[in-house]
């Protein structure tokens, strides 16, 4: 028999790519999807971010009354997305294929589900200050490297003193932390990331939100979720702690210390301004210290999420920690939602390619002091972790149709997807980032 006598077969079904189901239906929430209806719906979602003041009540007293302050978050289905592709009826005739417009609808769908993971997990950014976990940069107080903070009607003005080298380029220090020069002042890539003074080690303020940089002395921060006012400020301030604390405890009036905004010779902190980096001996720490930031706020230690690129997965497999029975399901293989076991408390799920977002660190200095040469620093993935409630999503298929073509015998498969994501103020303390190089 010789390869001739063979007939050639053709498969009547297109071969379909496996795929890892999007990570956005499993940790995000849809409390206000029934509200939009139409591209550039707004939602606006009441929320009041203080706690009720509780006083002690006194005989014959007249109680004082609390005035509750509220925020007004806005969901806006702000991303418009829609495939548009057609299929000449003519040259269909002449193909095999049973099953075309299924398996390039398929293809549509999943590349669709990649950008709406990558576009919810960029929302991470606004995780609450002071839920970062990261290498700390840390400048120690003294004659030359004292910081201040101003009030103002919406957080505060954030200078260091510049006497390293300009008015506006504060030039290298050496990090207590690791020993390593970095550029002491403020770059872009610390927006969002928390922010504090501090007199001692035990003496700080609470952890600030950097919202601005203006330049490398100078920035603007915010409280975490926003708020200027509430029971828990002291009067006449917009932000809270003013008058510092132990770093879990922060009486509004203090303790008889002077306010951190009067105090000279302060030094700094920006948290997470580095990538740590981790490995197969130290992944377990780090997801340890992103659950304790969740038992800090006080979050449910239900629905809580971790995701994490697929170096991380690798690593939890080899960690000693979780050797042999500590995480079984991990061995088994990525499941429906990149579902991959369940750590630390954390359900862990897998996000590859660009859906996980990275960022610079802080950059390196030359040299100590004067000298502004700088290099920038390395890059790190955001790993985001989160309880359910953290972020709010909202989609919705405007419409899906298939028509002719005119003027040519083909058919147009067209569709309009509309879809928006928010972080309400009050929620960020539901969200952590571990800042991380691979």
């Amino acid at each position: 028999m010789t390869l001739s006598q063979f007939a050639e077969q053709f498969a009547g079904r297109v071969l379909r790519k496996t795929f890892q189901r999007a990570v956005t239906p499993v940790i995000t929430n849809k409390d206000y999807e029934g509200d939009i209806k139409k591209p550039g719906d707004r939602v606006n979602i009441l929320s009041f971010p203080n706690g009720i003041l509780m006083s002690d009540y006194s005989v014959g007293s007249d109680m004082n009354s609390e005035t509750i302050v509220d925020i007004e978050d806005q969901l806006v289905v702000e991303k418009r997305k829609y495939y548009n592709f057609s299929l000449d009826s003519v040259e269909k005739v002449f193909t095999y294929g049973q099953d075309i417009p299924d398996v390039l609808l398929e293809k549509a769908s999943e590349t669709l589900e990649r950008e709406i993971d990558q576009y919810v997990l960029g929302k991470y950014i606004t995780a609450k200050a002071g839920s970062w976990v990261g290498l700390n940069l840390k400048v120690d107080g003294s004659g030359q490297t004292m910081a201040s903070i101003a009030t103002t009607a919406t957080g505060g003005t954030v200078t260091i003193n510049g006497n390293y080298n300009t008015a506006t380029n504060f030039g290298a220090v050496e990090n207590p932390v690791d020993g390593v020069l970095y550029w002491g002042g403020f770059e872009a890539s610390d927006v969002g990331k928390g922010f504090r003074l501090r007199s001692t080690a035990t003496f700080v303020s609470p952890w600030y939100r950097i919202s601005a940089v203006t330049n490398s002395v100078v920035a603007d921060i915010t409280e975490w979720d926003g708020a200027v006012s509430g029971s828990d400020f002291a009067e006449g301030d917009t932000l809270r702690g003013l008058f510092g604390g132990n770093g879990v405890e922060f009486p509004r009036y203090g303790d008889g210390n002077a306010k951190l905004t009067t105090m000279s010779s302060l030094g700094w902190e920006i948290q997470a301004a580095i990538a740590t980096t981790v490995s197969a001996s130290s992944i377990y720490e780090a997801v340890t210290e992103l659950s304790e930031c969740f038992a800090r706020e006080e979050v449910s230690p239900e629905d809580l999420k971790l995701t994490v690129p697929p170096a991380m997965v690798t690593m939890l497999k080899q960690a000693s920690e979780l050797q042999p029975s500590g995480i079984a399901e991990i061995y088994t293989g990525t499941v429906m939602n990149g579902r991959v076991g369940r750590i630390g408390g954390f359900e862990v799920l897998q996000a590859a390619g660009a859906r996980i977002s990275t960022r610079a660190g802080h950059s390196t200095g030359a040299s100590q002091g004067g000298d502004a040469t700088k290099t920038t620093g390395a890059t790190g993935y955001n790993v985001v972790a989160n309880h359910r409630d953290f972020l709010t999503y909202a989609d919705k298929w405007s419409e899906s149709r298939v028509v002719d073509a005119e003027n040519q015998f083909a058919k147009k498969y067209q569709g309009l997807y509309l879809y928006g994501a928010l972080v309400p103020a009050v929620r960020r303390r539901n969200g952590a980032i571990l800042f991380v190089g691979l």
